[in-house]
């Protein structure tokens, strides 16, 4: 028996392991004494170390299993699996003259607890048999590793490089077959919708402002009550709208790197199904627990997440080889900023990234089917969209939703629009009082100025004494009411209110001139 023996049986052993076990290699060393592999087969996953080396001394074999030891700490990091033990195989011509056992399989722990090990087993080369078969149980091989006779071996440089050949030929291969997953396709729907995002936005603010709530509601933003009435459309609309410049540059950064990702990943057709999937679960998920105006891509973007935490499930370990750790780290950051941050729209977030999971799992990952789960699936899909669209539309409407017909009719108030903006306050007249309370003085007040400029005294007389009801001594509501009984002749009437109004402001010449002008009427009759 030679070196050259030991490093046959070596290859022999890495050669079955990665091209008939299946693992993986992480790497080979440049002299090819040692090789680093991953065994992804199956649950728990570990490492292996093999390398073949000639001790002679004890004190050698605790080197190694030291160095080892640090190696192990990075490579295990830069695979993810940080919890995963790792074993130490070592081929050697011969055992240590002097006393060694004491070192090997002695697990050395990663932590303080005691897991996630790391084991070291020396194999001599006559040995192999006896020793490796345990192991090939342990680590539940299909067969033990086809060992040719040494003697029949016309050129063994020629097999040994034959076997580190057809190692790394497999590790290529496996490394490109990973790769062409991340690039099944080209992110040219990506672009398609940045484009049409930056688009909507520029029209936006030449019409208007990305910023102005009667604006987003023009152009297609969700508001809850436009859609109870039939405006289902805005599910969608809203997706291509953005409130405010930061809004379109944070989305738009998101979707390039996220959208193109992910439509690398499932193609074109696929991600064009999860992206609007996405955004309408989010949208109708905002729909049913968020009564703001909302606008923006972020129901979709999380939909993206969702896709890429689907992958993730099919493909575990590479996903965590690759963009897992950072995958999950932005996400729970954005879903906790959406908890702590009231104006966040959470709801479609969280429906987005349900919507993205849902709907990558109904298109499946390219060249990778599995029925039963799709079926699955959609009846979970369908089920929630329909829950979720009774839950919304049993909802009343609360003060949030007549806030914004508050802020939309006063928006036409400013600009003179009387009959534009008068509906709004009548909406919130005309629903549920208890949930309009806090601007309830308000909107009688409003209203009762809209339709006195429009003319309708009787109206606007009828509101002003509600809001006199609400509060008595509010001057004035008592000057506008004296007006308004100007208009309609009750001079009485207008006097005893402007009186009400100087006994607030007895120096205010806008009050002094109206009891004036009553005052000479009141001598005429």
């Amino acid at each position: 028996m030679n070196k050259l023996d030991v490093i046959i049986r070596y290859w022999e052993i890495v050669n079955h392991l990665i091209n008939h076990e299946g693992m993986r290699v992480i790497y080979i060393h440049k002299n090819g004494e040692e090789v680093w592999m991953e065994d992804d087969r199956k649950e728990p996953f570990q490492i292996i170390r093999l390398a073949q080396k000639d001790f002679d001394w004890s004190r050698d074999v605790k080197v190694d299993i030291k160095n080892t030891y640090e190696q192990a700490k990075l490579i295990r990091k830069r695979v993810g699996l940080r919890s995963a033990n790792v074993i130490n195989v070592i081929l050697s011509p011969y055992e240590p003259v002097d006393s060694y056992k004491e070192f090997i399989n002695q697990p050395l722990p990663f932590t303080a607890g005691g897991k996630h090990q790391q084991r070291t087993i020396l194999i001599p080369y006559d040995k192999i048999q006896s020793i490796f078969f345990p192991l090939a149980t342990e680590w539940n091989l299909k067969d033990m590793p086809s060992f040719l006779p040494l003697p029949s071996l016309e050129d063994e440089g020629n097999y040994i490089r034959s076997l580190r050949y057809s190692v790394q030929n497999a590790s290529e291969m496996r490394h490109e077959q990973e790769r062409k997953i991340f690039m099944f396709g080209k992110p040219i729907f990506t672009y398609l919708l940045l484009a049409l995002i930056m688009i909507m936005f520029t029209i936006v603010e030449y019409y208007g402002s990305s910023q102005d709530v009667a604006t987003l509601i023009e152009f297609g933003a969700k508001f809850n009550p436009y859609i109870h009435e039939g405006e289902w459309w805005r599910f969608f609309s809203s997706m291509f709208l953005h409130i405010g410049f930061l809004h379109l540059m944070m989305n738009s950064l998101a979707l390039y790197f996220l959208g193109s990702a992910v439509e690398r990943i499932f193609g074109t057709f696929r991600f064009i199904f999860i992206y609007f999937l996405a955004g309408f679960l989010g949208s109708v998920a905002s729909f049913a627990f968020n009564e703001q105006v909302s606008a923006g891509a972020s129901g979709a973007i999380f939909g993206c997440f969702g896709a890429l935490l689907y992958f993730g499930l099919i493909h575990r370990r590479l996903f965590f080889r690759t963009m897992g750790m950072n995958v999950l780290v932005i996400l729970a950051i954005n879903l906790a900023f959406g908890f702590l941050v009231p104006m966040v729209d959470n709801g479609a977030h969280i429906g987005g990234l349900v919507g993205g999971f849902v709907a990558s799992a109904i298109v499946g990952l390219p060249k990778h089917k599995i029925i039963k789960m799709k079926i699955i699936v959609i009846v979970f899909t369908i089920i929630s969209f329909f829950g979720l669209l009774s839950y919304a539309y049993s909802q009343e409407e609360s003060i949030q939703t007549y806030a914004v017909f508050y802020q939309l009719g006063q928006e036409h108030v400013q600009n003179d629009e009387y009959e534009e903006g008068k509906p709004y306050f009548e909406r919130i007249v005309s629903g549920n009082l208890i949930s309009a309370e806090p601007i309830l003085t308000e909107t009688y007040f409003t209203l009762s100025y809209i339709q006195a400029q429009l003319g309708e005294y009787e109206d606007a007389r009828e509101n002003l004494l509600k809001v006199l009801e609400r509060e008595p001594d509010l001057q004035d509501a008592h000057y506008n009411l004296s007006l308004v009984y100007l208009e309609l002749m009750q001079y009485e009437d207008a006097y005893e209110h402007i009186q009400r109004a100087l006994a607030e402001s007895p120096n205010d010449d806008k009050y002094l001139q109206i009891m004036r002008q009553i005052n000479e009427l009141l001598k005429k009759d």
